[in-house]
């Protein structure tokens, strides 16, 4: 039976109802024009039609399907999930054939600041919308996404000095002062850290397991603790669930946030007590970090694992940030074993 148009006697609104290729349809059109409805009708029939004689046309199904079935197949960070949800919410009901580049900008713009930077930019709306297509593609839902990648300048990489890392952690408030630790001297993420639990703490054995669902690269990571760290985690009063904790000894609640948010006011207040950099962010103590350990052990493959890059060409930049004569100073910030070789054990390739 073709579609037909009926009006509604309590509402006055139009539906379009009737059986096209056993096919039930019954839904309110998008106008209460008699003339525009049947036209819709008339539309939703050919539709229906052509995906029955032909199968389903690529590009036809909703962003928001897509977006369902990427959530569902692998388990996804709560900071990916509420990224998708934002640009869900600027979308709208928008098919895979219309997300090309004027929707990427449509999004960005609707979410971002008109400051935001390439990076900003690549991490909340780049990246996950083009996550979901090549999902959605991978199914023949769609054709594969091509958009134009914000390309970040060559910026200059901050780090701290081990006479700097003193003074920052001497500033701290205690509860900070055990998070600014732990990075300093792992090079966690600030995720990974605020998600780090006891039961996958070993403080005799000085090492630490990050999860799959914990990691930027969704790879377990098997950390190992230097000797500092071991003594702070250790003087820590308490033993059982989140290791890191704020003032009222409560877990972070908020721990996928990015960027250090979550300590940015103490962080800021860190900084100024100890004269240091205000431009300074809590991610550039994983650079702190990365340069300490190619400074020790002038290992780049080292460095790529144990810090979880994808890529030798991604901790190049480590190479040469430190100066020279800096190596026992190092030592002495992380420990009496720190120049040691760290152990191999192949679980992080």
């Amino acid at each position: 039976m073709p579609l037909r148009i009926i009006r509604r006697q309590e509402t006055g609104s139009l539906t379009i109802v009737g059986t096209v290729a056993g096919q039930r349809i019954r839904r309110r059109a998008q106008s209460n024009s008699l003339a525009l409805a049947r036209e819709e009708a008339a539309a939703l029939e050919a539709h229906i039609l052509r995906s029955e004689w032909h199968g389903e046309r690529r590009g036809a199904r909703s962003f928001a399907e897509a977006v369902i079935s990427y959530l569902e197949t692998a388990p996804r960070a709560v900071g990916d999930r509420r990224r998708l949800n934002r640009i869900l919410t600027a979308l709208g009901d928008q098919p895979l054939s219309a997300i090309d580049q004027s929707a990427l900008d449509r999004v960005r713009r609707s979410i971002l600041s008109p400051t935001a930077s390439p990076a900003t930019i690549r991490r909340g709306v780049v990246t996950p919308i083009r996550a979901v297509l090549l999902h959605a593609q991978r199914r023949g839902w769609c054709e594969a996404p091509s958009f134009e990648i914000p390309r970040e300048s060559e910026g200059r990489t901050r780090y701290l000095l081990p006479d700097e890392a003193e003074r920052l952690l001497a500033a701290a408030a205690p509860h900070i002062r055990v998070l600014l630790t732990v990075l300093l001297g792992t090079g966690m993420r600030m995720a990974e850290a605020l998600e780090l639990d006891w039961r996958d703490v070993d403080l005799v054995g000085a090492r630490a397991i990050l999860w799959p669902d914990q990691t930027k690269p969704r790879r377990r990571r098997d950390v190992i603790l230097p000797p500092r760290v071991v003594a702070c985690l250790a003087n820590l009063d308490h033993r059982n669930g989140s290791v890191i904790r704020r003032a009222d000894d409560q877990p972070y609640a908020d721990r996928r946030r990015e960027g250090g948010g979550q300590i940015k006011t103490a962080w800021r207040a860190t900084l100024r007590r100890a004269h240091l950099d205000p431009a300074l962010s809590p991610h550039d103590l994983r650079h702190t970090w990365a340069s300490w350990h190619y400074a020790l052990h002038r290992d780049l493959l080292a460095l790529k694992v144990e810090g979880a890059w994808s890529s030798v060409t991604l901790v190049e930049r480590y190479a040469h940030l430190m100066p020279q004569g800096h190596e026992a100073g190092i030592r002495r910030f992380l420990g009496p074993t720190s120049d040691t070789a760290m152990p191999r054990d192949g679980t992080n390739d």
